[in-house]
């Protein structure tokens, strides 16, 4: 479980969106009288075998999503039993187009790949970022880029990150906090990673020096300790979340990369933003301590950013290396309001 069940805003109902050219509507919730969301227990049968892509997943009756159940803001079930959130949001988007409902495979966060590989679940959705660690996932494009936060007591003397060398630093056990830390921090610090809860308490406690956190997920935590922390810095980068789907199934791939981007540019995404995540997504282009980030506006593809901020489109090539963990594997799957990393 990465962090802990906090008061939720009232859930959006009905959120629906026009899908391509053809004004196909997909609602962010299914028929109710068809289509509630469950949750499993025990592990459910393997689902390996059979069509590919969402059609499998019509087959079988329900879009099998492993995540934490326990993971406010993003998947949390609410006072009459429902699952609720931004990450909720997006699965139903997704099983909305398959014409099924939303099924959660219950894991934790160092669980949610084994569920997937084991075939256990068509999907991962649980603030996973790409990484090469995870052996026989593929990756979606980013359905959320955010920053980590710097956070520290409210007596700290740290103001920089740059200041914890050789202190006590803690994160998350996840391969892209750890290379955030290393890279910013500059120098040898003690790492102490986390799988479970308690980290915010140790933090106020003063057995930590500092934590490096998702932002998203800071907010939240700091409605509970705001009197004794502070965040004393909120870009520090940007990194990304994104839809694991087994590495075999190159056809839902592409059809969960083909729902991102409708979403995104329909707004859909920036809404789920604004309600659960309490921010509103930038509109503007802006800078963090890795970088100047540029939000992606309506007609805009690689090579016309690559024209307009580097000089030539023929840099597309660059940028794209640059935020391959965002687009994902295609370099003209990006959408609007989606936010990516220039070059230094």
């Amino acid at each position: 479980m990465r962090h802990p069940l906090l008061a939720l805003a009232p859930v959006l109902v009905g959120l629906a969106l026009a899908c391509g050219g053809d004004e196909e509507w997909v609602t962010l919730e299914p028929d109710a009288d068809k289509a509630e969301s469950t949750t499993k227990v025990e592990a459910p049968p393997p689902v390996s075998g059979g069509a590919p892509g969402l059609a499998g997943v019509k087959s079988r009756g329900s879009l099998r999503v492993a995540a934490d159940p326990d993971a406010a803001p993003f998947l949390v079930k609410g006072a009459d039993g429902s699952f609720e959130g931004f990450e909720y949001g997006l699965m139903s988007a997704i099983a909305g187009k398959a014409g099924v409902p939303v099924e959660i495979v219950p894991a934790t966060f160092s669980e949610l790949t084994d569920k997937l590989s084991s075939g256990q679940a068509d999907l991962v959705i649980g603030q996973l970022s790409p990484s090469s660690e995870y052996s026989g996932v593929a990756f979606s494009a980013s359905y959320l880029q955010y920053s980590m936060c710097l956070v520290v007591t409210k007596d700290s003397k740290v103001g920089d990150i740059g200041q914890l060398k050789g202190r006590k630093v803690g994160m998350y056990d996840d391969p892209v906090a750890q290379q955030v830390a290393d890279t910013l921090i500059g120098g040898a610090y003690e790492q102490v990673l986390f799988d479970d809860y308690g980290y915010f308490e140790k933090l106020a406690r003063g057995q930590l020096d500092a934590m490096i956190y998702d932002c998203p997920l800071a907010r939240y935590e700091m409605k509970t300790f705001g009197d004794q922390l502070k965040v004393i810095d909120d870009a520090l980068n940007i990194t990304t979340y994104t839809v694991g789907v087994r590495a075999d199934d190159a056809t839902l791939l592409s059809e969960v990369n083909g729902i991102l981007q409708d979403l995104g540019n329909n707004g859909v995404l920036a809404r789920l933003e604004g309600q659960w995540l309490q921010s509103e997504a930038p509109q503007a282009d802006f800078q963090t301590r890795s970088g100047k980030v540029l939000v992606v506006k309506r007609g805009d593809t690689l090579g016309a950013i690559a024209g307009r901020e580097l000089g030539s489109p023929d840099r597309y090539r660059e940028l794209y290396e640059l935020n391959k963990d965002v687009i994902g594997s295609d370099p003209n799957l990006i959408y609007v309001g989606m936010k990516l990393r220039l070059p230094g």
